[in-house]
């Protein structure tokens, strides 16, 4: 289901030709995935409710990334939601089944104005004169970056290393440290990345919040030859 939501056409499949599926394609490809799973498994009704609710062609522009012509930056359901879970648990908190004037009353009163901070804080219109404050999504960003321009070596080491100070009732302990001794001995794939469409075809790609992989990463730290921007 993950991999059928990010793939898009402008990026590669995981092949030796780095094959580029169109929409329809990869449309097609999801439902079949997803028959032949429920098909094998005797899964009916619950094909019957994917079918309808999400891989129909109706459902399907609604939540896939293939269906917009452009790689989207954003998942906007997620984006829905995490603005309902704050006003369910700061704003009304204390309300079980809150009448709907109530809710409007509060919508207006305490979630726009934190929205209209939030927009002049886009938009550069508060803290005039002084460096702006990189945002959360910012910040995470970055992390990412500066993780993924390391060596392989140095980031599973400290991955290791973490793993191994936690108490050995951690539970999935002994999974990941099994995982990240497997990926010490496994052999690097041939990636097609491209830097100018900024698409790469490994998996780590296809599923990442901001579009990154280490090897796109890398490229581009190549390319600028390490300078900061």
């Amino acid at each position: 289901f993950r991999i059928h939501l990010h793939q898009h056409p402008e990026i590669p499949i995981n092949d030796s030709a780095g094959t580029h599926l169109n929409a329809s394609e990869i449309h097609r490809g999801a439902v079949h995935d997803m028959y032949t799973y429920c098909h094998e498994h005797g899964l009916v009704q619950v094909w019957a409710y994917l079918w309808n609710r999400w891989y129909c062609p109706e459902q399907w522009p609604l939540w896939a990334r293939s269906a917009s012509a452009a790689i989207p930056r954003v998942k906007t359901t997620m984006i829905v939601e995490s603005l309902w879970r704050v006003i369910k648990h700061q704003d009304l908190r204390l309300f079980n089944r809150p009448r709907l004037d109530l809710v409007t009353h509060v919508v207006i009163k305490n979630v726009l104005p934190r929205a209209m901070l939030t927009l002049k804080d886009v938009l550069g219109q508060r803290r005039l004169g002084r460096s702006a404050a990189l945002l959360d999504w910012q910040k995470d960003f970055k992390a990412d970056w500066m993780d993924m321009s390391r060596p392989d070596a140095i980031r599973l080491t400290e991955k290791e290393l973490r793993w191994r100070k936690a108490s050995a009732k951690t539970k999935g302990r002994s999974e990941r440290l099994a995982e990240i001794e497997e990926e010490a001995d496994r052999v690097p794939g041939t990636y097609h990345t491209d830097i100018q469409k900024w698409t790469c075809s490994c998996p780590a790609y296809l599923i990442s919040r901001f579009l990154l992989c280490k090897h796109l990463v890398r490229k581009a730290n190549a390319a600028l030859k390490d300078t900061p921007l």
